[in-house]
This record gives structure tokens, sequence and C-alpha cells, in this order.
């Protein structure tokens, strides 16, 4: 699958590093242990689903949506008894697809999630990883997990494997990469696009770690 990816018109001329990079400030980090750090579109405690999403920390609307194209196709791995350390325990696996990042979380307990405002959404990222997989090398753990806290490094190096076979980078502007037919941009949902404030989100089970 070819990675395309739809961006909010205020960021063209900026490059999708930049881009990340304004998001991971603003969502900081979801305060993981002690805030809600989301669930799955399923709803309650379940660990199945097609979407896993959270917002940022406390007073933070920034969110992100990590979404697979297969029924329930992200899972998350949690054994009471064993160690929460160990690297077969406290992991997501399955087939992850489109990272959305934005603001305003709404939905879950069994309804898609959305975003109010949102500055990319990245599809065709087509990482897998088995349901044994562990945490160690797991690139739906990787991305998914670093999100969480704020960090984008995981899904900066995905988009970098799939955008250097056509010559460009996370260094490229949203503008290039429409220019080369991967991306086009929508105008903006909201006329502020650093909406701050506390988004409640329909659900309370966090994943541990």
């Amino acid at each position: 699958m070819t990675i395309s990816i739809t961006y909010n018109s205020a960021f063209g001329a900026f490059s999708v590093q930049d881009a990340l990079s304004a998001w991971s400030t603003g969502f900081t980090t979801a305060g993981h242990g002690t805030g809600n750090t989301g669930g799955f579109n399923t709803g309650g405690r379940a660990m199945t689903g097609e979407q896993y999403a959270t917002h940022g920390a406390q007073g933070s609307e920034y969110a992100f949506i990590a979404a697979s194209d297969t029924d329930k196709g992200l899972n998350y791995v949690f054994d009471p008894k064993v160690s929460p350390g160990d690297n077969m325990n406290h992991y997501l696996w399955g087939e992850l697809d489109t990272v959305t990042l934005g603001t305003g979380l709404q939905g879950g307990n069994g309804t898609d999630f959305d975003l109010n405002d949102y500055t990319a959404s990245f599809n065709g990222l087509d990482l897998s990883a088995a349901s044994d997989a562990g945490r160690a090398g797991n690139a739906v753990q990787d991305v998914i997990y670093g999100l969480m806290k704020g960090d984008v490094s995981g899904l900066e190096g995905a988009l970098n494997n799939l955008l250097s076979g056509f010559g460009l980078s996370t260094d490229s502007t949203f503008d290039d990469l429409a220019a080369a037919g991967l991306a086009h941009a929508d105008a903006p949902l909201a006329a502020d696009i650093d909406l701050v404030g506390v988004q409640e989100v329909a659900q309370d089970w966090a994943l541990a770690a």
C-alpha cells in the first residue's frame, strides 16, 4: 500500500518533522499511570478494536488516533501473572494502518473516535506485529506507545521508511508531498489549531506499563 497523507492546509509550508514536533509539544504527555491514557473504540476495558486513541496531559486538547483497516486489528496483551516489566507483557500487536494527529478527541465507548481538528492523517503505514511479538522490535508498539508519551520518533521512523522510496523524508514539506502525489490538503476544521483545555475521553481504561 502506498502512503497517503491528508494534512491541514495551515501546515502546507511546514515540514512533516516540524508538524510532528509541534504536535508533540502540545500533547506533552498522557500522564501515563496517573491520567486517562485512552483505550479502544470498542469501549470499556476491551483489549481489542479497530482504533486506539488518547488525549494529552491535563490542560491539553492534543490527541491521536491509531487505526487498523482490519476488524479488531489492534490488540493489547496484559497478563497479571507476568511481571509488568517483562518483554512479553503490556504490549500492542496487530496491524497499524493509519495515525491521525490533532485536537479535540471525541467518540469511543462503542463508536469510532474522531478529532474536532487535525494536523495530519498518515495512511498506508502498513505496520504489523504478531500476537507473540512482545515489546522489543515491535513497530506497532513503538509507534503507539511512543505517541502515548508524546514521542513521535517511532512514527517519524516509519514515515521515513515509506517516503524514502520516493526520494522524500519527514524533512519535506506537506506541499512537497502533495506535489509528488502522496498528500492532499484539507481546509482547517476550526479557526484555532492550538486549542487548549481538558478533553474528556469517553473511556476510563488505561494501558498499564
